[in-house]
């Protein structure tokens, strides 16, 4: 089967190679893979910024999906051949609350990622995905809708009514955008660029800001909404997280996912204790998760936001094309 696949690290030295198909062993679904997603993780793990638990040769990217082609002997009937699937992000995370162990391998980090033809999994790390969603677009969900998910839903519990703000336009920020919005909250939506700004409105973005308009946006914002945001979608890093504390509500939460701006913060703590906040740190999420996000995807008809589309034999194109920023959403690759 052929594979992209890095023997050394960088963007530039990842190539396709020829590799034996895998089998579906004893519990465990083959899985054919259609399409693919890029996450800015992708980018650190090639770059090898994510850590020292990531080796070469790697297959990278966490997220995508494929068809059911075979089920080994000892399945559980969990699925049926033909079947839709996505593998979770941690293949030990299935249900309750982040650990060490459950979250010690990831897709296209310390196992083979997505981005080949074919994969062998086992069964309780796979779920099915809705219906309505093309390949691509199902391919978006594992890593960014999941985290989006947690950050909103689970964490934050996000009901109609509150304001969430989420700082950007990659694929996390409007994963965010688009479930508050189906939960009747009002959302604030934070960039550098107007253009991304009026896409974020037809989205049904309610408040926006241009940062680099206004620097210290976070009085901004709690001037905009009367008392501040309920949930912050905190994808800036150090660099943004003393403005989210200024816009967020007494009593509100900030979920904190991204790092762009930096990793260490210095940050107002009598403010926080002042506003009572709820600082979660989120890492994507559990395959109960996953389920749950996907029924609500389902229900309210959600499509991800897709930039763009590459070929498979443009995949470092891809991958590469989330370090200049451009993007609007999720960048996919059909596989």
């Amino acid at each position: 089967m052929r594979a992209m696949q890095i023997t050394k690290f960088g963007i530039e030295n990842l190539a396709i190679a020829k590799l034996e198909k895998p089998k579906a062993g004893p519990g465990q679904a083959l899985v054919e893979l259609k399409a693919a997603s890029v996450n800015f993780r992708d980018v650190m793990v090639l770059k090898n910024q994510y850590g020292p638990t990531v080796q070469v040769p790697l297959i990278p990217c966490s997220d995508g999906v494929g068809i059911v082609e075979e089920l080994g002997m000892g399945t559980t009937g969990r699925f049926e051949v033909g079947d839709r699937v996505s593998p979770i992000f941690f293949p030990k995370w299935l249900d309750g609350t982040a650990s060490f162990e459950n979250r010690s391998k990831s897709g296209g980090g310390e196992i083979p990622g997505t981005l080949r033809e074919f994969g062998s999994y086992r069964e309780e790390e796979l779920c099915k995905v809705a219906p309505h969603l093309t390949d691509e677009e199902a391919a978006c969900f594992p890593c960014a809708g999941v985290t989006a998910w947690r950050a909103v839903m689970t964490e934050s519990r996000t009901s109609s009514g509150d304001i969430v703000l989420v700082i950007g336009t990659g694929g996390v920020s409007l994963f965010a955008l688009q479930y508050a919005k189906a939960l009747g909250a009002e959302v604030v939506v934070i960039s550098g660029s107007d253009e991304k700004l009026e896409k974020a409105r037809v989205l049904g973005a309610d408040y926006l800001v241009n940062y680099r308009k206004t620097p210290k946006w976070g009085n901004k914002v709690a001037e905009m909404t009367e008392g501040g945001v309920n949930t912050v979608v905190e994808t800036g890093g150090a660099g943004t997280l003393p403005e989210s504390i200024d816009a967020l509500a007494i009593g509100g939460h900030i979920c904190t996912i991204g790092h762009f701006t930096g990793m260490d913060a210095k940050v107002n703590i009598g403010m926080l204790m002042f506003k009572n906040a709820n600082i979660h740190g989120i890492t994507v999420g559990s395959r109960d998760d996953f389920e749950a996000m996907m029924r609500f995807v389902e229900d309210h008809k959600i499509r991800p936001v897709v930039d763009s589309s590459y070929a498979f034999e443009d995949a470092a194109m891809a991958i590469d094309s989330l370090t200049n920023g451009d993007h609007f959403g999720k960048i996919t690759i059909r596989i």
